[in-house]
């Protein structure tokens, strides 16, 4: 979770800035002491730790009371909020579990204040970069079900699994496959897998574009994420969808005053993938999980 720039001179307050991605959270996988992950519990649907995990930042604020969300025809009101980070075009964290990030952009410093409150904005598409061991055998994923699936098919069954360098979407109606290879031997060279999210909840579920997390990690911290449209307006159908929000409620309030002269940002991915067995027939298929994002000012 690397170091966001230096942008001021000494920083105290540590605050924690949630960004889930919603569309599959399950409980956390079962991992013995070897680092093999249980087979049931992907069978049910759990979140692991990848290898490496990219998303894409738009824009960052902090709030001195919660933004006004968007709606299906009008975008975010962030009023009480001061912008910290900004890149048009988007700066890519391409992380490991526990490392900083240095994003490139512009940073601004926030007026001195008591900041409750945060917003992101940020691209809809995840890279996960994983391989491991199960302790029982999968099958690679190489069928279809109408996720718009683009790259080089997966396949071979096997203990050992990584994913695959494809790309795909989940969306209402349908959600990717070639996610994953799998093999006998412990010979995989994982590659990139690009998820696209178009609904929150599972593909068979109505469409979703607002989802909601409370009392984060036993305290007061929370999050809104909103799936929205080109427009920067809720998204009123999964084809609309372009990028996503996070509206957050921090656990304990940040306060800037002269004294504040830097602030580092650092990424929790312990369970930002997802394992299941959509198919049900032993295929494992791989896609985003819940990230946290750690902002801390010194």
């Amino acid at each position: 979770m690397k170091h966001i720039k230096y942008l001021f001179l000494v920083l105290s307050t540590i605050f924690v800035f949630e960004m889930i991605s919603f569309n599959k959270a399950e409980a956390a996988c079962g991992v013995d002491a070897d680092g093999v992950i249980s087979e049931s519990d992907i069978d049910n649907n759990c979140d692991s730790k990848p290898d490496i995990y990219e998303v894409k930042i738009y824009k960052l604020y902090l709030c001195t009371s919660a933004p006004t969300e968007a709606t299906t025809s009008s975008t975010v009101v962030l009023t009480p909020c001061s912008q910290i980070f900004n890149n048009a075009s988007g700066a890519t964290a391409s992380v490991t579990q526990g490392s900083d990030i240095d994003l490139d952009g512009t940073y601004t410093r926030p007026p001195n204040g008591t900041y409750t409150h945060g917003y992101a904005y940020m691209d809809n598409s995840f890279g996960i970069t994983w391989s491991g061991k199960i302790d029982g055998s999968k099958n690679g994923h190489t069928g279809s079900s109408g996720g718009n699936n683009t790259g080089a098919g997966g396949g071979g069954t096997g203990v050992y699994c990584a994913t695959m360098p494809n790309s795909g979407t989940h969306k209402q109606g349908g959600t990717h496959t070639n996610s994953s290879k799998c093999s006998a031997n412990d010979d995989l060279t994982a590659g990139k897998f690009v998820e696209t999210l178009e609904q929150f909840g599972g593909f068979n579920d109505s469409f979703l574009s607002r989802a909601v997390v409370s009392n984060i990690n036993g305290t007061t911290a929370g999050i809104i994420g909103l799936l929205v449209d080109e427009n920067e307006h809720r998204a009123a159908t999964t084809g609309e969808v372009e990028k996503l929000e996070g509206l957050v409620t921090f656990a304990d309030p940040v306060v800037i005053t002269t004294a504040t002269t830097s602030l580092s940002m650092s990424f929790n991915v312990g369970e930002g993938m997802t394992f299941s067995d959509h198919l049900n027939n032993d295929t494992l298929d791989i896609g985003s999980g819940p990230f946290q994002a750690i902002m801390k000012a010194n």
